[in-house]
């Protein structure tokens, strides 16, 4: 049995977990491992695909279910399954794919399913932010050749000064979704009832906990659902400003390493002698 107060933690990865060259500090590294040592469970809420997280699961050696997609996508590396939490209807992702084409000559579309992503086009802009190797995106023709397989989930990505646009558009849309923005160029199309909070609480539900005992760190707004149920949150240095005021704690930045003193300072200041270790 753990001796901790928070034994179930939850971080985001970009923005927080890793620094600006998507490298996670040793000190982030040392402390996570010193916190399952007091018995801490561990795991990762990302907007990522599968994918995209793979090498940060396996550096981390993550046990338990992992948060993708925002909370629409679920791996478990117990059994090696991805599974969707929830998707989004053909006829909708297309109906919503219309209307968003029609401000095409500002956005780039990514349309997410369980194991790849596709898109019509991309700009340099885009492309500029796209890991080499690590981001599983095929190019068709039009989106009327997506497969018949789950759609998770839809990703707009623009320049801030030709956001404008989806902003009028996002306050136009009738179909049961969920719309958050997750970095300062990229908004994020959802199942509806899809937030990394309910796969924070199903995840604690899972493990015989209440939400009471998770404690979760992130930098964006896709991580307010998971700040605002966790019994214990925090936000890194660099977050959006509403995250950092929902946020029970505001830690260094990411490039500081800004989960580890989380760690230090709430999580393993409830074992004893932990914090030295």
């Amino acid at each position: 049995m753990s001796i901790l107060k928070y034994p179930l933690f939850v971080s985001d990865i970009d923005g927080t977990l890793v620094n600006r060259v998507k490298k996670i500090p040793d000190a982030n590294k040392q402390t996570l491992a010193a916190f399952r040592r007091h018995g801490g469970l561990f795991t990762l809420a990302t907007g990522r695909s599968y994918i995209e997280a793979k090498h940060f699961i396996e550096e981390l050696e993550v046990q338990l279910p992992v948060i993708l997609c925002n909370g629409a996508l679920i791996y478990d590396p117990s059994t090696d399954v991805l599974s969707p939490t929830a998707t989004i209807e053909r006829e909708i992702v297309f109906d919503t794919l219309v209307e968003l084409e029609k401000l095409k000559e500002v956005f780039d579309i990514f349309v997410y399913t369980p194991e790849r992503v596709y898109a019509t086009g991309i700009s340099s802009f885009s492309r500029s932010a796209i890991e080499e190797g690590e981001f599983p995106m095929e190019m068709i023709d039009t989106f009327d050749h997506i497969p018949q397989v789950p759609l998770i989930k839809l990703v707009v990505v623009s320049k801030e000064e030709t956001m404008q646009q989806f902003r009028k558009w996002m306050h136009q849309v009738n179909h049961p979704l969920e719309l958050v923005q997750s970095a300062d160029s990229y908004f994020e199309i959802l199942p509806s009832n899809v937030s990394k909070g309910n796969a924070v609480r199903s995840l604690a539900e899972r493990l015989d906990l209440t939400v009471e005992q998770c404690a979760v760190i992130g930098d964006h707004l896709n991580d307010l659902p998971m700040v605002e149920v966790a019994g214990i949150s925090a936000a890194v240095a660099n977050a959006h400003p509403k995250l950092v005021q929902a946020a029970r704690h505001v830690m260094p930045s990411n490039e500081d390493a800004g989960v580890a003193h989380f760690i230090r300072r709430h999580l393993l200041a409830t074992a004893p002698q932990a914090q030295g270790q």
